[in-house]
C-alpha cells in the first residue's frame, strides 16, 4: 500500500499533536502529585485538572483530581471524579478502588446508606480489600444511628404535638365551659328579668298594698262615722214611753 506524502504528513502530525498533549498531561499530573504531597491540594486540584483537560481517556488526572477534591472537602465534586473513573477504567481493582473513594465520598456528605451501595461495588470487584470492608461496617454503624437518632427526634416530635393537643384540648375545654358559664348567666338573667315583668315592681306592689290599705281604712272609718251619726240621732228624739191604761 502506498502513501502519498500528503497523507503521510497529515498522520505525522496528528501522531505530533497527540504526543503534544499526552506529554502536557504527563507534566501536569506530575506537578499535580508533588503538591499533593507537599499538602497543597487546591494546586494540584488545578494541575489534575490541566492534566484531565489535556487527556480526558486518563483516568489517573479524574481520580488524582477526585483525591484532591476530597481533601478539600468538596465531597459532591469529588464523588463525581470517582464515578468517572469507575466507568473509564477496565481494570477491576481500578474500579473497586474507585468505589472505595466514592463511598468515602458519600460517608463526607453525611449519606452512610449511599456509601454502604459503593463500599459492596468495591467489595464486589476486590473482596480481599480490609480498608472497604473496615469502611463499610462503619457506615453501617452510622446508618443505624442515623435511623435511631430520626426515631428519637420522631418520639419527641409526637410526644411535643401531644402536648400541643393536650393544651389545645384544655384552651378549649375551659373555653366551652366558660361560654356555657355565661350562657347559664345569660339565661337566668332574661329569666329574672322575665319573672319581674309578671309580677311587677316589689316596690311598686309594696306601695300599692299600702294605697289599698289606707283606703280600706277611709272606709272603715266612713263607715263607723255614719254608724256613731245614726247613733246620736236617735238619742236625739228619745225613746218613746208606752201609755198608761186606763182603769
Amino acid at each position: 500500500m502506498k502513501l502519498t506524502p500528503l497523507f503521510v504528513l497529515l498522520l505525522l502530525a496528528l501522531c505530533g499533536t497527540r504526543t503534544s498533549f499526552a506529554q502536557k498531561a504527563e507534566d501536569a499530573l506530575r506537578k499535580g502529585n508533588e503538591y499533593y504531597r507537599k499538602g497543597d491540594h487546591v494546586a494540584a486540584g488545578q494541575a489534575y485538572q490541566q492534566a484531565n483537560t489535556a487527556d480526558p481517556n486518563d483516568m489517573r488526572a479524574t481520580f488524582n483530581l477526585g483525591d484532591a477534591e476530597y481533601k478539600q472537602g468538596k465531597f459532591p465534586e469529588a464523588q463525581q471524579q470517582f464515578e468517572q473513573s469507575a466507568l473509564r477504567s477496565k481494570d477491576p481493582v481500578e474500579q473497586a478502588r474507585a468505589y472505595h473513594n466514592i463511598g468515602n465520598s458519600w460517608l463526607g456528605q453525611k449519606k452512610p446508606e449511599e456509601a454502604i451501595k459503593a463500599y459492596r461495588e468495591a467489595l464486589r470487584r476486590d473482596p480481599s480489600d480490609e480498608d472497604t470492608r473496615y469502611n463499610l461496617a462503619y457506615a453501617q454503624r452510622m446508618l443505624q444511628q442515623q435511623q435511631q437518632q430520626q426515631n428519637d427526634q420522631n418520639k419527641d416530635e409526637n410526644k411535643d404535638d401531644e402536648k400541643k393537643d393536650e393544651q389545645q384540648e384544655k384552651k378549649d375545654q375551659e373555653k366551652q365551659e366558660e361560654q356555657e358559664k355565661k350562657d347559664q348567666e345569660q339565661k337566668q338573667d332574661q329569666e329574672q328579668k322575665q319573672d319581674q315583668q309578671k309580677e311587677g315592681d316589689p316596690q311598686q306592689a309594696q306601695q300599692m298594698s299600702k294605697q289599698d290599705a289606707e283606703r280600706i281604712l277611709d272606709a272603715l272609718d266612713r263607715q263607723e262615722q255614719k254608724v256613731q251619726e245614726k247613733v246620736r240621732e236617735k238619742q236625739r228624739v228619745g225613746v218613746r214611753v208606752p201609755a198608761e191604761k186606763d182603769w
